[in-house]
């Protein structure tokens, strides 16, 4: 039940930002991991396309991150690594996950700590002019 409402004040709160663009679907229990000021941590969720055009997505903004960027993880022979991300298309009706191991929105030195309960503002910034505000908790 508690995860039925998070999803549904997720999607309000998406509504709201978007204008009159439709709100896209968010599910994959949207959060970011606890860290230390200073230290990274990522944003992970899978985004629904509702709308009827193919969206672009170019980056994002975490107030309380130093930077912000769109990665992916990758395993090439035994070693794991990542790399930047400077776009991602979107199709209508396409999903998109944004996990651990794989693509996910890097929040990098933080200007605060994040803590188990805490609530992050991020905006997806998409080429358009589309911002689309998520709030994401902050959970294990």
């Amino acid at each position: 039940m508690r995860r039925h409402v998070l999803c549904a004040a997720l999607t309000l709160a998406i509504c709201a930002a978007c204008g009159g663009d439709p709100a896209p679907d968010l599910s994959g229990a949207p959060h970011m991991r606890p860290a230390e000021q200073g230290a990274s941590s990522a944003v992970y969720f899978t985004f629904r396309n509702r709308g009827p055009d193919t969206l672009v997505l170019r980056g994002a903004e975490i107030d309380v991150a130093g930077a912000t960027t769109l990665h992916r993880s990758m395993d090439h022979q035994g070693m794991s690594s990542m790399m930047a991300v400077d776009t991602l298309l979107i199709a209508p009706g396409d999903s998109v996950m944004f996990a651990e191991r794989g693509l996910h929105i890097m929040a990098s030195d933080l200007h605060a700590p994040l803590r188990i309960g805490d609530t992050v503002s991020v905006r997806l910034l998409f080429r358009s002019a589309r911002v689309d505000t998520l709030r994401v908790p902050v959970r294990e």
